[in-house]
């Protein structure tokens, strides 16, 4: 009898645990059930499931895998989606009242006609989304926003606070920036042409070349910074954070195709990311930085140097199978292939200068030894690991 309890208990607990489950629907109408967490594991969420109309009003699904969700017409007032992944996700006619969207990962999501008043996009994705007729003058924050290629022509942007928003190639034409806080926002390939109350905006974004801007307006009187081309990340400056990000898009030795994430990389323009790019980094980098020659294959540091330091850093990051990649500049990588090998070495041992390559100085003998004994650890390195 106390058996036949505890087996009663026990299917009553699994059979209200399997109650509680919820599913969402795909754009395409499958259900996935249950709904995963952005790990892997079996989302908390005990909720209504989500659906097309769904009531899902304070619905608590942080860190939530709702990629190609269908939500049209949903009610998510007051949600908790933070870090939620949203990607492809159909919002259309959406309710996000109020809803906490912090980082939550909205790329190419449809959110056409949806409904953001005071929801909190701070660090949100929605690189590729559609926005169109989107107004976003009542969210409560949109810091660290991205919005990398939309379309946002007349969008009323006035008293945003974007600071730190990736506005890469979006289309601001005829938008309203009236009092928007543009501090640290990448502009990169941004269209303003014709937009509203520029000059009234503050901040100091970042700037290139290639942002198209209101005719008549005067970016250095407003206290814009110009970016060089070879800035990645943006802060004004061409150093190993940009050049380690152009390392960490794939093998550069075969070439990676661009996209809208990594147009930026492909500094020659020919919609491929490979060893000519790295080529002209070092080029455009040296030259924002003041040197009167690139910089070199083997120069970890950037210093100007390719010396026994360099070396050691190469040593300590040897890598021939690229086990441990990606592996990027800083730790001897230099062709871009995701590893650190023999042929990472002969572009340091070809390039090695220790009192300065601007200068063409030969390395002393003493410097040659200990680059030969080096390579002989490299090489010792190599056939250990190689062995196990």
């Amino acid at each position: 009898m106390h058996r036949f309890a505890l087996l009663v208990v026990a299917v009553t607990f699994l059979t209200s645990s399997m109650a509680q489950a919820a599913s969402y629907q795909k754009t395409d109408g499958t259900i996935v059930d249950p709904i995963i967490d952005t790990g892997g594991n079996p989302h908390s969420y005990s909720g209504n499931n989500l659906e097309p109309g769904a009531n899902l009003s304070s619905a608590v699904l942080p860190d939530a895998n709702l990629n190609f969700a269908d939500l049209t017409a949903a009610t998510l007032t007051d949600a908790d989606l933070t870090f939620a992944d949203l990607i492809f996700a159909g919002l259309t006619n959406a309710d996000l009242t109020n809803a906490d969207l912090t980082s939550a990962d909205l790329t190419s999501a449809d959110l056409r006609f949806a409904y953001l008043t005071d929801a909190d996009l701070t660090g949100a994705n929605l690189s590729g989304s559609n926005i169109s007729v989107w107004h976003l003058q009542a969210a409560a924050g949109v810091v660290g926003v991205k919005v990398m290629g939309n379309n946002m022509t007349g969008f009323d942007l006035s008293n945003l606070d974007l600071t730190g928003a990736t506005l890469t190639n979006a289309d601001l034409s005829y938008a309203d920036l009236y009092d928007t806080n543009l501090n640290f926002a990448d502009l990169y390939s941004a269209n303003l042409t014709d937009a509203y109350n520029v000059e009234t905006s503050t901040g100091s974004p970042y700037y290139y070349p290639n942002t198209t801007l209101p005719a008549g307006f005067d970016p250095v009187a407003q206290g814009w910074t110009l970016s060089p081309y070879c800035d990645f990340t943006p802060d004004a400056a061409c150093n190993l954070a940009d050049i380690n990000q152009m390392f960490k898009a794939g093998d550069l030795v075969t070439g990676v195709a661009t996209s809208v994430y990594t147009d930026r990389l492909d500094l020659v323009n020919n919609d491929t990311i490979d060893a000519a790019d790295i080529t002209e980094w070092l080029v455009q980098a040296a030259t924002a930085n003041g040197h009167g020659s690139p910089y070199l294959r083997g120069d970890t540091e950037l210093d100007g140097h390719v010396d026994i330091t360099d070396f050691n850093t190469l040593a300590s990051h040897f890598d021939p199978d690229g086990v441990f990649g990606p592996n990027v500049w800083s730790e001897g990588n230099f062709d871009g292939d995701d590893d650190t090998d023999i042929t990472d070495f002969n572009l340091l041992a070809a390039n090695f200068s220790p009192d300065g390559y601007a200068t063409s100085a030969i390395p002393e003998p003493s410097s040659v030894v200990l680059l030969l004994l080096g390579l002989g650890c490299v090489m010792f390195l190599c056939c250990i690991r190689s062995r196990r």
